[in-house]
């Protein structure tokens, strides 16, 4: 009697979430995401139900690269063809963020529409609020409510801006490259590190000039790693749905590879989990006493290391 006296109108909201997505309507897994990305009340409940609920039997897959590699129209293929065979797909896109709005610029509606009467898809875009690494702490923390909600598989589509894409490959079981012939910003991909992230490169738009060429090249770049190691190299036309199936069988190849070190990309993944929640707490903190140390600094009565020390015993540890 006393824990229902207890609850208030926000318990009860968060609770009748948390049945929803148990119940896979997809009502609740849209507000529980609307919930984290804006940092509402009740956010630490979804995700801490969600986190002891969530499948490792789903696959997750990382689709980075940068701007013009067709990554929306390959997902779109790839989601056609895991629906031919019955599995249920999930997709996070990653988006710029409005300026005005601090949402994301594109949406969910004008992103591979041909899904959106299908019952078995779900995609949402989340604005990227300027992270770093390609994946904001929303895209981190839907991934748990996808994964609640139990989808075959699971799509992140980063924002594509090259040397910042390297995060996706923490959280995902299999990342995807996708670079196209006589782009220019391939080189600058391979110096920025982003090469070394892939388990599968997709040479897109494989109809282009330089295809062969492009190939030869990412070629050279593998057979510096073990054969064992190697990732496939795909070619792909997605628009004209060329090379999907092939990609599908690399992506189960290079889930069957890893899945005898399973435990340690895991270990890696709670330990990057923890960290992003820390830097979290740490920058709401940080922020709620920052206008204050400006004003101090403006004033020149300290100096901004000064204030950096100042702002460290305020922090709470709750």
């Amino acid at each position: 009697m006393k824990e229902h006296l207890n609850r208030t109108p926000e318990t009860s909201r968060i609770d009748e979430i948390i049945g929803l997505i148990k119940s896979r309507n997809i009502r609740g897994l849209t507000k529980a995401i609307s919930i984290v990305e804006n940092d509402g009340e009740g956010k630490e409940d979804l995700l801490n139900d969600a986190f002891t609920r969530g499948s490792n039997a789903c696959i997750t897959i990382g689709f980075t690269g940068a701007p013009g590699t067709g990554k929306s129209t390959l997902i779109n293929a790839i989601i056609r063809q895991y629906r031919q065979i019955g599995k249920t797909v999930g997709v996070i896109a990653v988006d710029p963020t409005s300026t005005f709005s601090g949402g994301a610029v594109l949406g969910d509606r004008i992103r591979m529409q041909e899904h959106n009467t299908d019952p078995g898809v779900f995609i949402r875009s989340l604005a990227s609020r300027k992270a770093l690494g390609g994946l904001s702490e929303a895209t981190k923390f839907a991934l748990y409510l996808y994964k609640a909600f139990a989808f075959d598989v699971i799509i992140v589509e980063t924002l594509g801006v090259g040397q910042d894409e390297i995060d996706v490959a923490k959280y995902v079981d299999v990342t995807v490259v996708l670079l196209v012939p006589g782009y220019g910003d391939n080189i600058q991909m391979a110096k920025a590190g982003i090469m070394e992230i892939a388990d599968i490169f997709v040479i897109n738009k494989s109809d282009r000039p330089g295809a062969d060429l492009l190939t030869n090249q990412v070629l050279n770049t593998v057979h510096m790693k073990p054969e064992n190691e190697r990732p496939p190299i795909v070619n792909t036309i997605a628009d004209k749905d060329e090379g999907i199936k092939n990609l599908i069988e690399a992506i189960t190849l290079i889930r069957n590879r890893t899945a005898p070190h399973w435990e340690e990309k895991y270990r890696q993944r709670i330990s990057e989990e923890i960290r992003s929640s820390v830097f979290s707490h740490l920058n709401r903190e940080v922020n709620h006493h920052l206008d204050e140390m400006i004003e101090e600094v403006l004033r020149s009565s300290i100096t901004p290391i000064e204030a950096s020390k100042r702002i460290l015993p305020m922090i709470g540890t709750s």
